[in-house]
């Protein structure tokens, strides 16, 4: 007598389980404590598509969200905060919904930010009159930090009071960049009182970087 065995088997179209994994494929290689940044990557498996996936940088999390195979997160200006500088781990990791989990690590170098800095000189000088032909020569020193780049100055002559009128804007001299700025302003529209410079450094980058400094008082007679 013939013994038949029947094997059974999948059907040809079962879905076969593949196991996550996650690939990191733009992550800087360098950064500061202040600029924002983005990391993105794939991922790969049978259950990954429209999993979270977590990226960290020296325990600082954001998350992204898996779509067609590829995912990106972002890190904002200021997310990594001064005591983050040195060389530090970035970590993408998710788990799909089989709860099976993956990850990868990269290496990343976070510089300190250096903040920049306006200041204006006590004194000034007058050439000529107050009045029309009459300039005010004002100074001061200013460091970039590390931003150098974006970074405008605007030198201001303005009312000793509460309401701090604009009187008069200078003419910022070539050469700014390099630790010490020179300012003219002019008098044409300025009667005699008492006023003050105040010098403006902005970034056109970053709002949060614009830096104003404020002379003493002085009187235009």
């Amino acid at each position: 007598m013939t013994l038949t065995v029947n094997h059974r088997s999948d059907p040809p179209d079962a879905a076969v389980y593949v196991a996550p994994r996650v690939e990191l494929m733009a992550s800087p290689r360098a950064l500061t404590t202040f600029d924002g940044f983005v990391v993105s990557g794939c991922a790969f498996g049978s259950e990954v598509e429209g999993v979270e996936v977590e990226v960290s940088v020296a325990g600082v999390t954001r998350t992204g969200v898996v779509e067609a195979g590829h995912w990106t997160v972002a890190f904002e200006d200021g997310a990594l905060s001064h005591r983050h500088a040195g060389v530090r781990a970035v970590t993408a990791r998710l788990i799909d919904a089989w709860f099976n989990p993956a990850q990868v690590t990269e290496w990343v170098t976070v510089d300190e930010f250096v903040d920049g800095f306006v200041h204006v000189d006590g004194g000034h000088d007058l050439e000529g009159e107050v009045g029309p032909g009459g300039t005010l020569v004002a100074t001061g020193e200013l460091g970039l930090g590390t931003h150098e780049q974006g970074r405008e100055l605007v030198v201001m002559l303005v009312r000793d009071d509460d309401e701090a009128v604009v009187v008069s804007t200078g003419l910022v001299e070539a050469g700014w960049h390099h630790g010490e700025w020179v300012a003219r302003l002019p008098l044409c529209a300025v009667g005699r009182g008492t006023y003050r410079i105040r010098a403006l450094l902005t970034d056109k980058v970053c709002a949060s970087l614009t830096r104003l400094a404020v002379g003493r008082p002085f009187r235009l007679a």
